[in-house]
């Protein structure tokens, strides 16, 4: 067998494969990442590369990328087999995202364990798209250290149900997804305690919150439960083991926790944004929201909790959005339109040219057409100066080649808006259903608490506009950052606070979205663009 090379730039990463190997399998292997929405099938068009030698494009490279990237040597890496030595070429950086690390706890007092001097602690929320770690001194509570990564496994899809089909489907499939995260961990822990002056043998607990298919895939779990109806995990109770059995080996005998699932698609992530916020004692009506690919969803009435989980899809995150992206250097993050025919005005991640919207871009932008009439409630899009013929679709300019420091046409389709109505759709329903089945009115809401770097990052008063939230009065929406962090810290510290959110995910009522008996009429009413609730 010859081995042809591919170099990869700007890392200057290199790996000698087969002929059989595409360009996106290489990345893999190097745990590099490339947009993947659709897991390398060639129907998202996401995973755009430079090759040099530059290959002819293939049907699927002229369906997705403009003429113009296509005579620049653009191509999609999951069409091209490496077939020669290439050099690849890609435009993405790990180093330039925004991760939020930051939480905002409840104010009770921190329940400290007795007993842990000069012992140490790592608190992991391990998230679809991002891990944040954090290293806590357990004899006072101090946070000594924390880093941030993207989850090394989006090489093999952006979203859960992609990384539980890899799984399924993949010989070898789910270890190599179970093996790719560990070593990531393993490094955050080694770099860490190094960049801390702290002893790793002095790490003594360790605690990992995610949803239910990070944990099943951390822990080499059977997934399959989790991708078909009625989507039941196959673990749900809280588990102990030692980090050598989790596969830890540089803290082989620290004590790992990691706490219960709530359902399929909520878990101990949400029990720990839960518990960070104390939504089990409040004398109040809260309705908590982590806008993600699947936006889990909870609802406190005065004690009583109800949650859900909705399937948003990842719009948000600009995956299946023509000119969307993650919040890294390029992403318009913040936007207005002061006039309909005349160019917008918005902030650029960075400080740099624009290459696309992010997330809280997003939501300001169809909260702008909408305001200025260019599209209407049902997302129409409408005539104007700004809206041209792209691709066989209405389109809005956002921005032009020589306009407002850009580099290249970026523009915001119809198909893009449904993908919006879809996702703020699917968030709002949920949300109205929870309040629906616990008898509360959206006027009975005291707080609206947003958790996760989506509903830290975007313009509240744009969510309410396009009714991606409840209807609420403004000021009782309230960002709470990483919620799941916290909550990690406060399980990471005291065995108290984990039995105490035991008890509580064995009380919590979830409601299955797909069987509430008007969903499908909730979720139509849901998708339109206007502050309304769907009932």
């Amino acid at each position: 067998m010859t081995w042809k090379i591919v170099v990869f730039e700007p890392s200057g990463l290199r790996i000698g494969v087969d002929e059989s190997t595409t360009i996106l399998d290489a990345a893999r292997r190097l745990g590099l990442y490339l947009p993947s929405e659709c897991g390398g099938h060639g129907t998202c068009g996401k995973c755009l590369v430079s090759i040099e030698p530059t290959p002819m494009p293939s049907e699927t490279d002229n369906k997705y990328i403009p003429a113009t990237d296509i005579e620049k040597g653009v191509r999609l890496a999951c069409q091209h087999r490496i077939e020669r030595n290439i050099r690849v070429t890609t435009g993405f950086a790990s180093s330039s995202i925004q991760i939020l690390t930051d939480g905002a706890p409840s104010s009770l007092e921190w329940n400290l364990d007795t007993g842990l001097e000069n012992q140490k602690g790592i608190a992991i929320d391990l998230g679809t798209t991002t891990i944040v770690a954090y290293l806590l001194d357990l004899e006072t509570g101090d946070q000594i250290g924390h880093l941030a990564t993207l989850n090394p496994q989006i090489v093999y899809g952006e979203d859960v149900m992609s990384r539980i089909t890899y799984a399924a489907s993949e010989e070898s499939g789910a270890e190599a997804l179970r093996d790719i995260v560990v070593h990531r961990l393993e490094e955050l822990i080694t770099e860490l305690t190094s960049s801390a002056n702290v002893g790793i043998q002095d790490i003594s607990r360790l605690v990992v919150v995610g949803n239910p298919a990070m944990h099943h895939l951390l822990l080499g779990l059977n997934t399959e439960s989790l991708g078909k109806a009625p989507y039941i995990p196959s673990v749900k109770d809280a588990l102990s083991m030692t980090g050598g059995e989790l596969g830890l080996n540089s803290i082989e005998r620290a004590k790992i926790y990691i706490p219960p699932n709530i359902a399929g698609f909520v878990g101990s992530d949400t029990a720990a944004f839960i518990l960070s916020q104390r939504l089990d004692d409040t004398d109040r009506i809260v309705l908590g929201i982590d806008i993600g690919t699947n936006g889990e969803i909870v609802l406190a009435m005065k004690g009583e909790l109800y949650c859900c989980s909705a399937a948003a899809g990842s719009a948000f995150e600009g995956a299946t959005i023509m000119h969307g992206m993650r919040g890294q250097d390029g992403a318009i993050e913040h936007l207005s339109i002061s006039t309909i025919n005349e160019a917008p005005q918005f902030t650029v991640i960075g400080d740099t040219n624009p290459k696309g919207l992010c997330g809280s871009g997003i939501v300001d932008l169809v909260a702008e057409l909408k305001s200025t009439g260019i599209i209407e409630p049902n997302g129409r899009m409408l005539e104007s100066d700004r809206v041209i013929d792209f691709e066989g679709q209405k389109a809005y300019t956002i921005t032009r080649p020589g306009e407002n420091n850009s580099e290249q046409l970026l523009v915001f389709t119809q198909k893009d808006v449904r993908q919006v109505q879809l996702a703020k759709g699917a968030i709002l329903a949920g949300a109205s259903i929870l309040m629906k089945s616990a008898g509360v009115d959206v006027t009975d809401i005291d707080m609206l608490l947003l958790a996760g770097a989506f509903g830290n990052y975007i313009n509240p008063k744009s969510a309410l506009t396009i009714g991606l939230l409840p209807p609420v009065d403004l000021e009782k929406v309230i960002p709470v950052g990483n919620a799941a962090g916290e909550g990690a810290k406060r399980m990471l510290l005291s065995l108290k606070e984990r039995a105490l959110i035991e008890n509580v995910v064995g009380k919590i009522r979830y409601i299955e979205l797909m069987r509430y008996e008007d969903f499908q009429q909730i979720f139509a009413r849901a998708t339109i663009l206007e502050e309304k609730m769907p009932f």
